[in-house]
């Protein structure tokens, strides 16, 4: 089972749509676990129809649930079932009260440094969940859909992640966060590694298992740029331009310092056009782009999405096949 995550410093870069898209493409030849860990619970919505969601967190089943005796101190992890939205396809829904384990997370962070148990089972409460939940459905796949910062909670998450994946946008905002991200995340391998080391020389041992601590940065994704006669428009071409050596020198070489490698081949794995209305159609029907049918996307608009499901293959399988180069390293 292999955990990716999307995620960048930087939002409005299309992160969600390109999250569940893509998932749902995977889904239609392997098991996939979507994770909703970002307090806006916007891939919950998009997978979901509001009234379920509701009656989901009125009956505690979102991943709020399942932290929230970590966060209270009352008890272990209480895992949910995840609600299948496919064939092969689940989800784990989100929860604004995400936030309190974020305010929650970074004294368990200090205490893992310092070597403390409980910071572990703090620090790691959501690779441990992400496990066990993708256990119950036989996952093959973990894609988790997180917020735009380098919070604890973010932190947490990625250093149990075998990968990332970066949705960038052609522009300059976009692209000056990277090195924010780069940087983050070298910082959080380095420390992980540090509590690592400090449970070591405490001679601890824990009932579960640790994260790994090395996610490989594997490419970027390209998005929401215009078109004139299928090439970028100009305003946007000296961006999307730009994008391969400020990934490379934003976050490929300060993770490489930490020795977390990137996959063979180039960083980008694909890019995905402006989808204009198709994308609201999508997410008022929690449908994926190409799923949509005749009376949903009509005319010139609904052989676009059914071309989509080329693009969003295409970049499941860079994605899978990546984070499967990296986790048989």
């Amino acid at each position: 089972m292999k955990i990716v995550s999307f995620f960048n410093h930087k939002g409005g870069v299309g992160k969600t749509t390109l999250v569940y898209n893509i998932g749902i493409a995977l889904a239609k030849k392997e098991r996939v676990l979507f994770i909703d860990a970002d307090a806006q619970a916007n891939l919950t919505s998009a997978a979901i129809p509001v009234t379920n969601v509701e009656s989901l967190f009125d009956t505690g089943k979102t991943i709020y649930s399942c932290l929230r005796p970590v966060v209270e101190g009352s008890g272990a992890l209480e895992v949910v079932d995840p609600v299948q939205i496919r064939k092969n396809a689940w989800i784990l829904p989100g929860d604004i009260r995400l936030s309190d384990y974020e305010e929650f997370a970074p004294t368990g962070w200090t205490e893992a440094l310092a070597g403390m148990p409980r910071g572990f089972q703090v620090s790691t409460a959501f690779y441990r969940l992400i496990r066990e939940t993708a256990s119950l459905v036989s996952a093959d796949y973990v894609f988790v859909d997180l917020g735009p910062n380098v919070g604890a909670l973010n932190r947490n998450v990625i250093i149990g992640s075998t990968g990332f994946v970066v949705p960038l946008a052609p522009d300059l905002f976009s692209l000056t966060a990277l090195p924010s991200v780069g940087k983050s995340v070298a910082n959080w391998i380095e420390e992980w590694d540090t509590a690592k080391k400090s449970a070591e020389r405490r001679g601890l041992e824990f009932e579960f298992e640790l994260p790994p601590g090395l996610p490989s940065p594997l490419g970027y994704v390209s998005q929401q740029f215009t078109v004139y006669r299928d090439q970028p428009a100009e305003a946007y071409k000296h961006w999307n331009d730009r994008m391969p050596h400020a990934y490379e020198s934003g976050i490929v070489e300060a993770l490489k310092r930490v020795g977390s490698l990137p996959p063979s081949g180039a960083a980008s794995i694909g890019e995905v056009p402006n989808l204009s209305s198709l994308v609201p159609i999508a997410q008022r029907t929690h449908k994926a782009v190409f799923e949509l049918n005749g009376s949903e996307a009509r005319g010139a608009h609904y052989t676009r999405a059914r071309n989509a499901i080329n693009l969003f293959t295409s970049l499941a399988d860079q994605i899978s096949s990546r984070a499967d180069e990296v986790s048989g390293r």
